[in-house]
């Protein structure tokens, strides 16, 4: 009867961490905060909002970042980001435009400048495993 309770327990207790894990990853938000040129290189600073009460870690990032509507750069970053409970945490992605990103890249600065500049970062996260869509905008 004793051991009955005691796996009752255990099987509750792996349920409620699941549970936990689960609703964290749907909870967790993506924002678009900043993208600058640097050099011959795009800075993007990606947020992400925590509002529960547990902790995730990010394992990778991939993805495709779009400036007004051509895509620019592959974005790949395996870096293990820790996001603490009830918190934003930053990342900032270095991305290194392919050829044919920097001309459409190049053409829309020229024609409007930094004014009216839309950015899109579409991909995914792994966020304790379990990979999770992105596609988060950003506008000037």
């Amino acid at each position: 009867m004793k051991k009955n309770w005691i796996y009752l327990l255990l099987i509750g207790g792996v349920f409620a961490y699941f549970y936990g894990k689960r609703k964290l990853q749907q909870s967790i938000q993506f924002t678009l905060e900043s993208v600058k040129l640097s050099g011959t290189k795009l800075i993007v600073r990606l947020g992400m909002l925590n509002p529960t009460g547990s902790s995730a870690t990010i394992n990778s990032i991939v993805g495709s970042i779009y400036i007004k509507g051509s895509a620019v750069a592959t974005v790949e970053n395996y870096t293990t980001i820790k996001i603490l409970p009830k918190s934003k945490s930053f990342i900032d992605l270095t991305v290194t435009p392919s050829g044919a990103g920097v001309f459409s890249f190049v053409k829309s600065l020229i024609s409007t400048g930094t004014k009216n500049l839309s950015a899109e970062f579409k991909g995914n996260a792994n966020i304790d495993g379990i990979t999770i869509p992105l596609d988060i905008k950003y506008s000037i």
